[in-house]
């Protein structure tokens, strides 16, 4: 309908898109407003989005789809916001790379086989789950203001699939500061149960607030239009639980380093080598936990546009690129692994390369450990038994946090 102020002149209607409301326009203009960037967190400040009034007092409607338009093309194409969409995606493509390798690793070989690793499988996935499904949002429809226009069915079922696999990823790494967390206190914790309650945690207890969040937005009007990208107040149906499990990862990971520094001490090392230990088991465990996205996750007030943009630059590059870290210190940079690819490939030189001229060792599908005090082995040869049952080994290759939380090192 048009809305007539005057005898001669026709009116657009005042209207909401989605993202900005218009008002009465006058017929033959362009009106322009400021892009939402604190809706839609792509959007860049101090840019406009354009909406035509026609000559007829109808706004324009895109010539594919047929539904009235706005042009946020302005909002979005900037080389700051392409840089940041393609570290994004170039960080996720990598990170699904390097996890997917080390998930071929890890069930490769039997002696990697234990809880502590199971639990790192199933972060991989999960990780590798959230990296494909942003990558298809942000190629897809993210970018598209013609897609977010149309709101098909389509980019709504993918929105709600992006945001189930990353509350899984959040949870997950919730078990893993849980899982540490419980074999350090506890070293003969039951590790079947312990799995069984993570499985319960990572993959089951996401569908909860998601099928909060999927009502909530899908009987709110204003929030169930433009494929459900733009942020609203049913985004904190998803933000809350994980701002909850990085703060719980938070508190654990204090208790775990409390309870590291004082086994560290009773190895009566010097006080450099004990600082230096400690750092470097939060370096490590860190982005296992996800804790950098405590920091990212909160943006300054009051930054202009460049500050906007390294900011934005910096937390993706630390999100996108964080199973990539994960995957190279805990698989590739790993003794354990690093151990038994070594032993394979002389194996296979032994058996296979002619010119191979060393000799031939035994085979084994031993895992050397380190046992520490604070192993299960080692409590039980402490405690005068020289006999170790096959439950016990495995404790034993779990509960052993020095070895696990700083690879490498020798207590």
């Amino acid at each position: 309908m048009t809305y007539n102020t005057s005898p001669r002149q026709l009116y657009c209607p005042a209207v909401f898109d989605g993202l900005l409301c218009w008002d009465y326009t006058p017929s033959g203009t362009v009106a322009k407003a400021e892009c939402p960037h604190h809706i839609e967190k792509s959007f860049l400040p101090d840019e406009f989005a354009h909406k035509t009034c026609n000559e007829d007092g109808t706004w324009f409607r895109h010539p594919v789809s047929n539904r009235t338009w706005t042009d946020y093309t302005s909002c979005g194409e900037n080389r700051q916001a392409e840089v940041n969409y393609h570290i994004l995606i170039a960080g996720n493509a990598v990170s699904c790379v390097l996890l997917i390798i080390s998930l071929i690793i890890f069930n490769s070989f039997r002696q990697l086989k234990c809880s502590r690793v199971v639990i790192h499988q199933h972060l991989f996935v999960s990780f590798i789950l959230t990296g494909i499904m942003w990558i298809i949002s942000y190629t897809k429809f993210l970018i598209s203001p013609e897609v977010k226009e149309e709101h098909p069915t389509w980019c709504v079922v993918v929105h709600v699939i992006t945001q189930y696999s990353s509350i899984c990823n959040y949870f997950w790494m919730f078990c893993e500061g849980f899982f540490l967390h419980t074999i350090v206190v506890q070293a003969f914790s039951k590790q079947k149960l312990l799995l069984i309650v993570c499985c319960v945690i990572g993959w089951v207890l996401p569908i909860v607030p998601v099928i909060a969040y999927v009502i909530a937005r899908a009987l709110d009007a204003t929030s169930n239009v433009s494929c459900w990208s733009h942020t609203d107040w049913t985004f904190w149906i998803l933000v809350s639980p994980i701002i909850l499990s990085l703060v719980l990862n938070l508190i654990l990971l204090l208790n775990i380093l409390r309870i590291l520094l004082s086994k560290i001490r009773a190895f009566n090392t010097n006080e450099h080598n004990q600082n230096w230990r400690a750092v470097k088991a939060t370096l490590i465990l860190v982005p296992l936990l996800g804790l950098q996205n405590l920091i990212t996750s909160v943006k300054p007030g009051n930054m202009d546009k460049q500050g906007v943009f390294i900011w934005d630059l910096i937390s993706n590059i630390l999100n996108s690129f964080q199973g990539a870290v994960v995957a190279l210190i805990f698989c590739f940079f790993n003794g354990e692994v690093l151990a038994v690819l070594k032993r394979r490939w002389g194996q296979w030189r032994h058996n296979y390369d002619p010119a191979f001229l060393g000799r031939p060792s035994v085979n084994s599908t031993t895992l050397a450990m380190t046992l520490d005090d604070t192993s299960t082995a080692g409590a039980a040869f402490k405690n005068g038994s020289n006999r170790m049952t096959k439950a016990s080994t495995r404790n034993a290759k779990d509960s052993t946090e020095l070895q696990l939380m700083v690879p490498g090192t020798k207590a």
